[in-house]
């Protein structure tokens, strides 16, 4: 509110309660005069009242003043005090004409006033009559006294009331009077406290109207300092397009620019392009005419590329029209604001999130391809599974999996993946550099001063070489062909590019490489626990988990499996006359003999001792008896020497069972095996014994046991 609306508000207040005052004044003061005018009416009452008697005991006196002296002028006296009597009654009617209790008093009395009057008068008659006849006088005395009691009961009554009644009236009018006084005291003092308020309230309107003043004078100047200090351009222009204010910033960023106004040739002076910095803006397409137009502008960017051939800079432009205190249109405000820092921070973020993006991904690919690794149960199967995971991480890079033999003189690529042509599928050790190293090697492309020599050819691009290190083992390396190499520098998206791919292969070749000595690691413990570390041939753990597997599958198939239970006969006197080590020699030389003389899927074992199993699958007794014979043949024709010594001629004993033709489960089958094999021994050793029933028949004996 103005100044003027809050003063008319505050002396309208003012006034109302001054009037509110005045009327609760007046209305006291009248209610006072009032309650006065009553009380003075009671006292009229009480003293016509206090009259009455009187005037009649002056009518009672003449009376007897006459009775006694026999005075004819007491008759005119008593006429008089008659005629005061009559006028007291009637002016007590009039006075108490508005009290019904006071008028039925009076009702009363008026029968008794004038039947006391009309007995004192009877009485003067009656003694101008006959003045000695005393015993009507006393009588008319006795009736006289009677009614006076009466009468006095009755305005005793009277009096009681009307006292009561002025105590009331008394009461109301010192009540109104305090009221009065009180109302009055409040109206001074308000119209006091009213004064000190309208001067408090104009001094302090006065203030604020200066610290108006002086605020508003703050506000130019800081406002002023504002525009002076802002980074930002500020243009500003009335409506007819003249520019009418700039701050120092936009002054100085169009020092050399002569436009005073939006004219065409405004877009052009300035350089001001769109976002592809090629297109030049229209001059209603820039902010500033937009908000001459009434337009509200938000994020407007524009390209500046100056004609006096500075640097190119991004302008970021918001503004709208300029409205004056009454609501009106006067021009248009923009600000300008540079953001060529951010535009570069923006692009370099966006470089950033891609390249994360890019990182989560190969993450994502390297997490699976450990994943798929580690659920290979060999290195065979590992192999084959990189080529195909290798494929889809590298995309169209070509590449190898290049594996030292166990002989480690020798490097062979175990998986190649989009056809790689430019490295050797097998090469030395020496030939590869990261070998020689122990680190990757070609990451800088033609920065590296000698190429492997492992490559094919003359290599026209870049390459990488990886070492397959894990565990303190170097299991071989990891090759890959960057592509082409580009004939000028490479772009910081190539180096980018270039960069990325090396850290990509350096954390697959991570990965590949724990995970293929992890394999060999559990192919090694797994050999450790199925074979026998002697001979080399499995265990007889292996055997029972084998023969259960191979007794399953042929009670599917329909098809026979037989178990041969082997022994070398007299291998305690053997050890005993050649020593252990001949003993374990000979033991391994047999073993050599299983292997070569068994087909791919039968099975060798060494049962415990100088005591061998074989599993035949697919293989009757017939067949079985055949194989066995020609492994104790060989046995026999065995030569095996020890320290410049050949030791004896060796001969085993074998027991055959056969599923299901003898027995249709492992534990069954082993018993009926090893009882064979007790038959043979028992029969003289160097013999075949077959598993038939509950006995045992001897199919075959060979020569007699020498030694």
């Amino acid at each position: 509110m103005t100044l003027k609306v809050r003063a008319n508000l505050v002396f309208a207040l003012a006034l109302v309660a001054f009037g509110a005052l005045m009327w609760f004044s007046q209305t006291e003061s009248q209610r006072f005069s009032e309650n006065n005018r009553w009380v003075s009416h009671t006292r009229d009452v009480l003293e016509l009242s206090e009259l009455l008697p009187a005037h009649l005991t002056d009518a009672a006196a003449a009376r007897g003043a006459y009775i006694r002296t026999g005075d004819p002028a007491q008759f005119q006296k008593f006429d008089a005090a008659t005629n005061l009597v009559l006028r007291d009654l009637a002016q007590l009617r009039g006075l108490t004409a508005d009290n019904p209790g006071q008028q039925l008093r009076l009702v009363q009395l008026d029968p008794l006033v004038h039947s006391r009057l009309s007995l004192l008068k009877a009485s003067m008659e009656s003694h101008q009559r006959n003045s000695h006849d005393r015993a009507v006088q006393d009588e008319f005395a006795a009736q006289s006294a009677n009614i006076s009691s009466q009468l006095l009961a009755v305005i005793v009554t009277f009096e009681g009331v009307e006292r009561s009644l002025l105590e009331l009236r008394l009461a109301q009018a010192e009540a109104s009077d305090v009221r009065a006084t009180k109302i009055n005291a409040i109206r001074s003092v308000f119209v006091f406290l009213s004064l000190l308020l309208v001067f408090w309230f104009l001094n302090r309107e006065f203030a604020r109207h200066e610290r108006a003043e002086r605020a508003t004078i703050e506000q130019k100047r800081l406002l002023q300092s504002i525009l002076d200090s802002c980074s930002d351009s500020v243009i500003v222009a009335d409506k007819s397009g003249s520019i009418i204010l700039r701050n120092p910033v936009a002054s100085r960023e169009n020092a050399l620019i002569h436009a005073v106004s939006l004219d065409q040739n405004y877009p052009e002076l300035l350089g001001l392009y769109k976002d592809d910095g090629q297109t030049l803006y229209k001059t209603e397409e820039l902010a500033l005419a937009r908000a001459l137009r009434g337009e509200s502008v938000y994020g407007l960017e524009m390209c500046s590329r100056p004609l006096n051939g500075e640097q190119i800079s991004w302008k970021l432009a918001a503004g709208g029209p300029l409205i004056n205190a009454q609501g009106e249109k006067e021009g248009g405000v923009v600000f300008v604001r540079d953001i060529t820092d951010r535009k570069e921070a923006d692009r370099r973020l966006s470089a950033a999130l891609q390249d994360a993006e890019i990182h989560a991904r190969e993450n994502v690919e390297l997490s699976e391809l450990g994943d798929l690794l580690q659920s290979c149960l060999t290195v065979e199967e590992a192999y084959k599974l990189s080529e195909k995971a290798l494929t889809n991480i590298f995309g169209s890079h070509a590449g190898a999996l290049c594996i030292i033999n166990p002989s480690r003189d020798l490097v062979e690529a175990r998986a190649v993946w989009n056809n790689c042509a430019t490295t050797e599928i097998a090469f030395s050790p020496d030939d590869c550099w990261a070998l020689r190293r122990g680190k990757p090697y070609g990451e800088n492309g033609s920065g590296t001063p000698i190429a492997c020599s492992h490559l094919r050819g003359s290599l026209t691009g870049d390459y990488l070489c990886v070492p397959l290190i894990a565990q303190g083992e170097t299991l071989g390396v990891m090759y890959l062909d960057k592509g082409p190499q580009p004939s000028g520098p490479l772009s910081e998206g190539g180096q980018v590019q270039q960069a990325r791919l090396s850290r990509l292969a350096i954390a697959v070749a991570e990965r590949v490489s724990l995970a293929l000595a992890n394999l060999r690691l559990r192919e090694l413990l797994r050999n450790q626990s199925i074979r026998d570390p002697l001979t080399g041939l499995f265990n007889r753990r292996y055997l029972e988990e084998s023969l259960n597997r191979e007794l399953r599958r042929a009670a599917r198939t329909k098809r026979p499996v037989s178990l041969v239970m082997l022994d070398l006969d007299n291998f305690k006197h053997f050890n005993d006359t050649f020593g252990h080590q001949a003993g374990d020699l000979l033991m391994k030389e047999v073993a050599s003999l299983f292997k070569t003389r068994l087909r791919a899927g039968d099975l060798a074992c060494r049962y415990g001792g100088e005591e061998f199993s074989l599993v035949l699958c697919e293989a009757d007794v017939e067949g079985t008896l055949k194989c066995v014979r020609n492994i104790c043949e060989a046995v026999r024709l065995l030569s095996v020497e020890y320290r410049g010594q050949t030791l004896g001629r060796i001969t085993i004993s074998a027991g055959i069972a056969n599923y299901p033709a003898h027995k249709d489960n492992m534990e069954d089958l082993i018993h009926a095996a090893d009882k064979a094999l007790y038959m043979a021994k028992k029969n003289g050793r160097d013999c075949i014994v077959v598993f038939d029933g509950q006995k045992t028949t001897t199919q075959e004996t060979l020569l007699p046991v020498i030694g």
